[in-house]
């Protein structure tokens, strides 16, 4: 069956699959609340859906389309029953100004609960996140990368072994082996712990927490706590003993 959209008996069936599938993302993008019900087209090269069992597999450039969100992999499984979903294989999804690229895409929890694997990238606006492995609540907004994880913002990056982003929120917490550099800034810090805080406009800093080091136009500034007022371009310390050096201009 070449490149066919699911009609008649099994459209509604298929339809709702699809569509739990295709809302994981929606809501991605989106504040959590009601969407309204689109229309869902799933393109493939072949398509085969067992009705006692609830499974549907599609392979062959997929292509799940509802309203403005699209997503695009090699092959895709849904369990009707259990509401978990599978799509593997280049997966691109898309909506607005979120997109999720990996080699696999995992839905879980009623379609809340996404688990991207395999180069993992989610953006959203200015702000990306990735790793090998990347978690995404969308009732929530969260995103977790538990290793080897990597934020960028506007006008820095932040790596750490792992990265929590709140994206509602606009801010992220990174966890061990903190490293934050912001060219713009002239910023290069490192930490045990770091949460950098986006919002509100104009107000944005970073609290470096463990080890604390930052190095700004050339001064060395280390403590316990360090908390960096970006838009200031002022770094204050508190908790244990602080040591600076300031390098004459």
């Amino acid at each position: 069956m070449k490149k066919c959209v699911l009609y008649r008996q099994a459209l509604l069936v298929m339809v709702t699959a699809i569509t739990i599938t295709t809302g994981s993302f929606y809501a991605f993008a989106a504040a959590p609340q009601a969407q309204p019900k689109k229309p869902v087209e799933l393109v493939a090269d072949t398509i085969d859906y067992d009705a006692k069992q609830g499974i549907i597999n599609a392979t062959g450039t997929v292509r799940i389309t509802q309203g403005e969100a699209v997503i695009t992999g090699a092959k895709a499984e849904y369990n009707t029953k259990s509401q978990e979903g599978r799509i593997t294989g280049g997966v691109t999804a898309v909506n607005q100004d979120a997109t999720l690229t990996a080699a696999e895409v995992q839905t879980y929890k009623n379609n809340t609960y996404l688990v991207a694997l395999g180069d993992a990238v989610l953006t959203k606006g200015e702000n990306r996140v990735t790793g090998p492995k990347v978690e995404y609540f969308s009732d929530t907004q969260y995103a977790l990368v538990p290793q080897d994880g990597r934020v960028e913002m506007p006008d820095g990056t932040m790596t750490a072994d792992k990265i929590e982003a709140f994206l509602k929120e606009n801010s992220a917490t990174g966890t061990g082996s903190v490293h934050l550099v912001s060219p713009t800034r002239k910023l290069d810090a490192t930490s045990d712990t770091a949460t950098y805080y986006g919002e509100p406009k104009g107000q944005s800093k970073v609290i470096l927490h463990g080890n604390a080091r930052a190095i700004q136009d050339g001064n060395v500034l280390t403590g316990e706590t360090l908390t960096l007022r970006l838009d200031e371009k002022a770094i204050d310390s508190k908790g244990g003993r602080s040591k600076l050096v300031i390098t004459p201009q």
